[in-house]
């Protein structure tokens, strides 16, 4: 009897362990094709397919860089931004060119590239390209447009690696500003938002101090206009932006360039 009795409970212990992998495995076999399911899932909602056109999603680019051979990467400014989305209405889709080289160069943050040449434009990423005929009429603002939105930028201002000599005057005095302050001057530029010309040069009239910066690097010459502690006007090839800024660039040249506060 004891020994029927011990057969038993190996019999019944041998039982359970197969009964306990068993449902083990059926358990994990389950988890695993669950989880690659939602795996699967996951992978469809964060890369939908857009099937919109190139330029509709360059039309909807909040951040654009523009380079033109002489100036890379500058960032275009929101409002001179939404100018340049509006000179895009007018163009038309055409067959790839014999031949294009481009004059400008952009991108989007998020590897939207396009290029022109005043007569075409190209709008590509890895795997497909768009080009577009741009009417006569509107080269010569188009080619204005481009050149305002990286020669009046901030983002183009603040590049002081390119800068060979910086001169600061207020009223009568000109410093020339040591290259290793360079970067400290470029720390102070923070645009707030393009403005029009009305209230800056109302804030220049009003003002105690206004300084003027002038820039040159190997291709290019821009000024900035100090006009009080809210605003500046850069000036470069022609064109000019008026902006509202931070106080900091003004501070920064009052107090650490020409010392005006201990006076």
């Amino acid at each position: 009897m004891a020994k029927r009795r011990k057969i038993k409970k190996s019999v019944f212990l041998v039982a359970a362990i197969i009964l306990f992998f068993g449902v083990y495995i059926v358990s994990f076999t389950l988890f695993s094709k669950e989880e690659s399911s939602s795996k699967d899932n996951a992978v469809k909602i964060e890369e939908p397919e857009d099937n919109r056109s190139l330029l509709k999603q360059l039309k909807e680019k909040d951040k654009v860089y523009l380079s033109d051979g002489i100036v890379s990467d500058v960032r275009v400014d929101e409002q001179l931004l939404e100018e340049l989305r509006y000179s895009f209405e007018d163009i038309s889709k055409i067959r790839k060119p014999a031949s294009y080289e481009s004059t400008y160069e952009g991108y989007s943050d998020d590897g939207l590239k396009f290029s022109t040449n005043l007569d075409v434009i190209r709008i590509y990423t890895v795997n497909e390209e768009e080009y577009y005929k741009i009417p006569v009429a509107s080269k010569d603002e188009l080619e204005k447009l481009l050149n305002k939105s990286i020669y009046t930028s901030f983002d183009f201002i603040k590049q002081y690696k390119t800068w060979k000599e910086v001169k600061i005057t207020y009223k009568d005095t000109t410093k020339n500003l040591s290259k290793w302050k360079y970067d400290d001057l470029a720390n102070t530029m923070a645009a707030k938002r393009v403005v029009g010309k009305v209230q800056p040069e109302k804030s220049k009239q009003r003002s105690k101090y206004n300084f003027v910066i002038q820039i040159k690097a190997d291709n290019y010459e821009a000024k900035v206009e100090v006009m009080g502690a809210d605003y500046v006007k850069i000036e470069s090839k022609d064109l000019n932006s008026y902006y509202e800024v931070h106080t900091a660039l003004y501070d920064y040249i009052k107090d650490d360039i020409f010392k005006l506060s201990k006076k």
